[in-house]
C-alpha cells in the first residue's frame, strides 16, 4: 500500500523522495492499527495463559516476533528498497529499449506539476 500511494503521488508530479515519504506518513496509522490488532490477539498465546498454555507459547512468540519484524520491514526497509529500485530502473534498465519503463518517474523531465484549489501550479516544496 505504501508503494501504491507513492505511485499516485508521483503521477501527481511529486519527486520520488517526497512521494515515498508522504505515502509512508499517510499509511502509518492503518499499518500500525492492523499490526497492533493482530499483536493483541497473539499476546495471550505468547504469555502462555490458559490450560496447557506452555505448549502454545512458542507459537505465540513466533507470531509476535514475526509481526514486529514485518512491521519494521514495512515502515523502514520498503521505502529504501523502492527508492533503490527506481534509481536502478532510471539509470540502468531505461537505457535498454526493451526494458524501458512505460511509466516514467524521471525528475525534471517535464513532469506534470500539481495544481492547487485555485488552479495555480503548486511549487515542488509547497505540499
Amino acid at each position: 500500500m505504501v508503494v501504491d500511494f507513492a505511485l499516485q503521488r508521483i503521477d501527481e508530479g511529486w519527486d520520488l523522495r517526497s512521494a515515498i515519504h508522504e505515502a509512508s506518513v499517510e499509511r502509518f496509522r492503518p499499518i500500525m492499527m492492523t499490526t497492533l490488532a493482530a499483536l493483541m490477539g497473539a499476546v495471550p498465546l505468547a504469555l502462555g495463559f490458559g490450560s496447557d498454555g506452555s505448549s502454545r507459547r512458542p507459537l505465540g512468540l513466533v507470531i509476535v516476533g514475526g509481526l514486529i519484524f514485518s512491521q519494521m520491514i514495512t515502515l523502514f526497509v520498503t521505502p529504501v528498497i523502492y527508492l533503490w529500485l527506481e534509481w536502478f530502473q532510471e539509470h540502468v534498465l531505461d537505457r535498454v529499449p526493451f526494458l524501458r519503463s512505460a511509466h516514467t518517474h524521471h525528475e525534471g523531465d517535464g513532469a506534470v506539476q500539481p495544481v492547487g484549489a485555485d488552479g495555480e501550479r503548486v511549487a515542488a516544496g509547497a505540499r
